[in-house]
């Protein structure tokens, strides 16, 4: 070979080893980046909020999955008049739920049926005890209705977390919470995702339960278990399923607000659909946040969600969602699941529709003094002998119309098992707590304290965000600063004295009385019962 072609040819092949390298370098980025779109973005680009495909679209079928949902049943099995109408026509309940579902099913291509927690609280059938365990009726109930998948909501400890323990092994479809741990820092219950095929898809379930449940449920209750960032949990197992499914959605029981927030967390974690429970939303049309679908359906067992589907190449493509209601009037179920609900109405009539009292006015929940607020307040004060009574207002789940009252009304009322506890509060303790309850009435963050023994006025200040209390009275004389005040309240404000009183609590003495059955006995000794609003808290502006 000629001596000076060597240089020229050098450079030649060095030319050719660059273009190769630079092929190399362009497939090894192709790799990467068709890899982020089979199985999920990259959460890099995710974090950086980067998207990488489009988001579902509203849009016509032939869709290929639909998912029903419920949410915050509350152990409502029966149907119940429409308040929202005149003609108090029946909503709601298990029969009407699997009627209303057989006939959507009918116009599905494949389908599965979810719900996002807190079946119990709420009727007396979930305090009943069958074969040892509180609240047996509801798996039963809920069995019969072929739910694929469930969850754990706060409510669901309002029985105890060893009864709960023994509650959640009668169900026959898997209930999630895998945000929820025990003393061993080991899952409480199922944090498993379920895996399933459905319509020629591979369907990922994952379950958190509730964020801040700490702050909802009496803590006594809560004892031994912790929560973990959701979002953590989540994408963690996101990470591992997503290769290996068409479509995850995902059960929580945050309300609509926590869910919107969890979803941007979750931007780009693979979780298409996160199916919402707590702040009984009735989400007519699905929300799209961070290219992931909300829906929530309620509550009471009055709606069920439906959201169709079509899933192409690992995403939603196409979506449309609603709610249908589920009116009582026609439908019918199984013959299994008709003896269920019959047996279990028939127990809640001997034990629960006994009239018990007469109601000559109507009681009507508000955000500031109620007439049945300030009555029930009453009852609790005089149960307990003491000078001040304080109830918060979220404990009062339903208003009453004028006529007969029976016990069951007052369940429904009051279907929280709250006990009834004293304590001990200096005039400054009481003012702090006075203080309290004004703020939150001005700021709006929560629910007020009905009282009873105690009377003040207040008026906004601060720019609207807090109060400026003017006069505090504790049985018609001003509070003393110095003096010592007895005071009844449920356990759960006590527990909760961090944020409805203001004030670390001091010892609590328990009273020895369920504060439902306090208030059933006291509506049997009053006769009628005439209630109105006098002037307890007062705002000024």
């Amino acid at each position: 070979m000629d001596k000076a072609r060597k240089p020229s040819l050098f450079r030649e092949n060095i030319h050719v080893g660059r273009l190769f390298a630079f092929v190399a370098v362009l497939l090894l980025v192709l790799a990467w980046f068709w890899a982020g779109v089979s199985l999920g973005p990259n959460p890099a680009m995710a974090a950086a909020g980067s998207e990488e495909l489009p988001p579902p679209e509203v849009g016509p079928g032939p869709y290929n999955l639909t998912l029903f949902h419920t949410n915050d049943s509350h152990s409502n099995f029966l149907p119940r008049p429409a308040v929202w109408r005149d003609d108090g026509r029946l909503v709601g309940g298990v029969i009407p739920l699997a009627w209303h579902l057989a006939r959507e099913r009918e116009t599905t291509a494949a389908d599965i049926f979810l719900d996002a927690g807190d079946f119990m609280t709420g009727n007396p059938v979930c305090t009943m005890v069958v074969d040892g365990v509180m609240g047996g009726a509801i798996p039963e109930m809920m069995n019969g209705l072929g739910y694929t998948a469930g969850l754990i909501g706060n409510h669901e400890f309002d029985i105890g977390r060893r009864n709960l323990g023994a509650l959640v092994k009668r169900f026959n479809f898997p209930l999630l919470a895998a945000d929820i741990m025990n003393e061993a820092g080991e899952p409480e219950f199922r944090s498993e995702p379920v895996l399933l095929e459905s319509g020629g898809l591979r369907v990922g379930i994952l379950g958190v339960s509730c964020a801040g449940m700490e702050e909802v449920v009496t803590l006594s209750r809560l004892e031994g278990v912790r929560l973990v960032p959701q979002a953590e949990v989540v994408r963690a197992q996101a990470a591992k399923l997503d290769p290996r499914t068409d479509l995850l959605v995902l059960l929580t029981h945050n309300g609509v607000d926590g869910d919107r927030k969890l979803a941007r967390e979750l931007a780009g974690s693979g979780i298409d659909v996160i199916v919402g429970g707590h702040s009984h939303t009735r989400l007519k049309e699905p929300e799209l946040e961070a290219g992931i679908l909300i829906v929530q359906a309620g509550s009471g067992w009055t709606n069920l969600g439906r959201l169709d589907l079509v899933v192409e190449n690992d995403r939603i493509v196409r979506y449309r969602g609603r709610l249908i209601t589920l009116w009582a009037d026609g439908t019918s179920a199984g013959p299994d699941l008709t003896e269920v609900i019959g047996r279990y109405e028939a127990m809640m009539d001997r034990e629960f529709k006994r009239r018990i009292g007469t109601l000559v006015q109507d009681w009507r929940r508000g955000r500031g003094e109620t007439n049945v607020g300030s009555w029930l307040a009453d009852q609790i004060r005089i149960r307990a002998e003491t000078e001040v009574a304080l109830l918060n207002s979220g404990t009062i789940r339903k208003g009453l119309n004028a006529g007969p009252i029976t016990a069951l009304d007052i369940h429904e009322m009051l279907p929280f098992s709250n006990t009834l506890v004293t304590m001990e509060l200096t005039g400054d303790d009481l003012a702090a707590v006075v203080q309290r309850n004004a703020d939150s009435q001005v700021d709006g963050n929560h629910g007020i304290l009905q009282v009873s023994g105690i009377q003040y006025e207040f008026r906004a200040a601060g720019g609207g965000k807090s109060a400026e209390v003017m006069e505090i009275l504790v049985g018609g004389e001003p509070v003393a600063p110095g003096s010592t005040y007895t005071v009844a309240m449920p356990d759960y404000v006590a527990m909760m004295g961090n944020v409805y009183l203001g004030i670390e609590p001091p010892q609590v003495h328990e009273v020895g009385v369920n504060m439902t059955q306090a208030i059933i006995e006291a509506v049997e000794a009053s006769g009628p019962i005439s209630a109105g609003i006098e002037g307890r808290i007062r705002r000024l502006d």
